[in-house]
């Protein structure tokens, strides 16, 4: 006991801390994520965010630029400890590596060649001269001329509108049910015996079908014409969308089984959807949304909306102590108004981006 009260030199009891580590960050070019200037100097949303996140915890820090593939497969590996590049947290990723919470929720988007405006014209014509629709419209003459014809045998003996001779007698018969079908009832010809007029009610009744679903068709056809055919995960499956080696976006290409090509980068893809080598270019929409905002040309186009949700988080090594910092971190910081300055800075502003001021997806 009086041993312990004794006073005691604390340089011998206690031996000076160790500094801390220098962090091996991983990094790479995706804009407005991660951007290389011409110093070496990186910035951008996610690269700004981890600055601050370091000067919090007081952390010292060095970029390591590398291909996305090899920046995962270092820090699952221990040789980085994580990554500033944007990475979203999916099922395949969180089964080697361990994850922050999520900064901001994005989506997975779709790139489509824009059309020009004789093309547009083109589209429309085409769309509305498939075999599909030829078939349609082939049905409802059909119809139409089974109506009239129904008409003229129910009329001709007591009609002298549907009276002559059996091809005028016909004639007027599909002269009828086309007026009727189209609701405009010009009233030149009309039924005046009872079976007669039960037999054009209930044409009225089918037309009225017809009419609606020809609507639909073609109100369908004309809004492919004018965004593309690509909309959505059942058209991409009819056509070869190119998606980016190591990408969340390739992953969901792979799980829903879509033809697909692989390319080293986002500008390859979106150069090989230019040159007509694929249809869509399927990635991250923001880093989409940026690149062919920069396009001079204005050649390609980002699909409104997204194919799925996809949650932005830091990676890190399994059982990293690094987690409980960084995540307390992330707390304080994105409580501060100057994380959605940061935002708005790098993505424009969230309700343009289809982003909620708490990183979620808007309706």
């Amino acid at each position: 006991m009086l041993a312990a009260l004794l006073p005691v030199n604390a340089g011998a009891a206690m031996p000076p801390a160790s500094p801390v580590r220098e962090l091996v960050v991983g990094v790479y070019e995706a804009p407005p994520w991660a951007m290389k200037a011409k110093d070496g100097g990186w910035r951008g949303l996610t690269v700004d965010l981890w600055k601050e996140l370091a000067a919090d915890l007081s952390l010292p820090y060095r970029f390591v630029e590398a291909p996305p593939n090899a920046i995962l497969d270092a820090v699952s590996q221990g040789r980085m400890d994580l990554s500033a590049g944007p990475f979203a947290a999916t099922i395949e990723r969180e089964q080697l590596l361990d994850f922050t919470h999520a900064y901001i929720v994005s989506g997975v988007g779709v790139a489509v060649r824009r059309r020009a405006d004789e093309d547009r014209w083109l589209a429309v014509v085409e769309a509305l001269s498939t075999p599909t629709a030829l078939r349609l419209y082939v049905a409802v003459a059909v119809l139409m001329f089974l109506a009239g014809a129904a008409l003229w045998l129910l009329e001709r003996r007591r009609n002298a509108m549907f009276s002559g001779s059996t091809a005028q007698g016909l004639g007027s018969g599909f002269w009828w049910a086309g007026v009727t079908t189209v609701g405009v009832g010009y009233g030149d010809k009309v039924p005046i015996t009872f079976w007669g007029r039960l037999m054009a009610l209930l044409w009225m009744f089918i037309s009225l079908i017809l009419v609606t679903s020809l609507t639909a068709f073609v109100a369908a056809r004309l809004a492919l014409a004018e965004l593309g055919e690509i909309r959505g995960v059942a058209s991409l499956r009819n056509a070869v969308s190119a998606g980016v080696e190591g990408s969340a976006a390739t992953d969901f290409l792979r799980r829903q089984k879509m033809p697909h090509r692989l390319y080293g980068s986002v500008p390859e893809a979106l150069a090989a959807l230019s040159a007509g080598d694929v249809e869509a270019v399927v990635y991250g929409a923001e880093v989409l949304r940026y690149d062919t905002d920069r396009d001079p040309g204005r050649r390609i186009e980002v699909l409104p909306g997204t194919l799925e949700a996809m949650s932005y988080a830091f990676p890190l090594p399994d059982g990293s102590p690094l987690r409980g910092p960084v995540n307390a971190a992330l707390r304080r910081v994105m409580a501060e108004a100057h994380w959605r300055d940061l935002k708005d800075k790098y993505l424009g502003g969230e309700v343009a981006r289809g982003l909620t001021p708490e990183g979620g997806l808007t309706p």
